[in-house]
């Protein structure tokens, strides 16, 4: 098990950085969370975190984002600390459980399994084959991924630098971006996923969300290999590994914007119509989104 780290406060540099980040598409708004426990306690999935908070910041109507937000850390959590964490085969089986979900429409009657098969059915019908495939190969890499972290926890190893960040970003959950779609009905088409503006975009947005959570995650997953804050520490050997790793969320952030202002001239040549707009200003404003958002959780709170 890796040493313990720590940082003085995880608010104290994040505040900062979400200065720099692009604003949020959306005003936020009051919402309440009363749908989003009545659809997640028959399943027994915390909601404590408030994921409708953070849904309400990114898109207009986000009952059916913050559903999949409740499940998807639910599920990041059994993966990261539960029997899924240290043990391959348990993840190859929930995978294939999942799998056969998206196949069938229907799931067992274990929670994780039982509510990802409701979301499907409400998000499946909505979307093309070419999106239904895409969604399942984000889902094989997040598994890959946790495979490897499954190995790196039983041997105590922490990723290199060059390894982490595709590691961290399939491993958290990377599959939420291509959910944007369904959730504001709107099918980006194929030819715009594969332009180097729109992977910047989802990749960049991806890394800085994942990033500040490692921030605000350190002292809730002491221990755990799979942290920017410790790569920077125990493998880069940086005497502040906490602002070394701002600096790389500053850096990401500019490629974020970069991407953004590149965008339009892409759909443009690509003849892709401006009504994938709302999708990328979602990936846009991610991580302010975010950063806002685990400032005020519950699931942060004591760091």
């Amino acid at each position: 098990m890796s040493a313990e780290l720590r940082i003085p406060s995880a608010a104290a540099i994040l505040v900062p950085l979400a200065e720099l980040f692009p604003p949020l598409g959306c005003s936020s708004r009051p919402c309440d969370g009363t749908a989003l426990r009545a659809w997640a306690a028959p399943y027994g999935l915390p909601t404590d975190a408030g994921f409708h908070r953070l849904a309400a910041r990114l898109m207009p109507e986000g009952r059916l984002l913050s559903r999949w937000l409740t499940w998807t850390f639910a599920y990041d959590d059994w993966c990261d600390e539960g029997t899924g964490s240290r043990e391959g085969r348990v993840l190859d089986r929930m995978h294939a459980r999942l799998r056969e979900t998206m196949r069938t429409g229907h799931g067992s009657a274990e929670p994780l399994v039982a509510s990802f098969a409701d979301l499907w059915r409400a998000t499946a019908p909505r979307m093309s084959p070419a999106w239904a495939r895409r969604f399942a190969n984000r889902l094989e890499l997040h598994a890959d991924a946790c495979r490897v972290q499954a190995v790196n926890r039983t041997y105590g190893r922490v990723p290199t630098a060059g390894e982490y960040p595709a590691l961290r970003r399939h491993a958290f959950c990377g599959f939420v971006t291509d959910l944007l779609e369904p959730c504001l009905r709107i099918d980006v088409p194929g030819r715009l996923h594969t332009s180097p503006p729109w992977r910047t975009l989802v990749d960049a947005s991806s890394d800085v969300i994942a990033w500040c959570n490692d921030i605000a995650s350190l002292a809730k997953e002491q221990g755990d290999p799979h942290n920017y804050v410790r790569v920077a520490a125990e493998r880069i050997g940086v005497r502040d590994p906490a602002a070394w790793v701002a600096d790389r969320i500053a850096e990401r952030v500019e490629d974020l914007r970069d991407a953004a202002l590149a965008l339009p001239g892409t759909c443009a040549e690509l003849g892709v119509p401006a009504t994938v707009a709302p999708v990328a200003v979602c990936l846009l404003a991610g991580p302010r989104a975010h950063v806002e958002w685990l400032l005020e959780s519950a699931r942060y709170r004591s760091t």
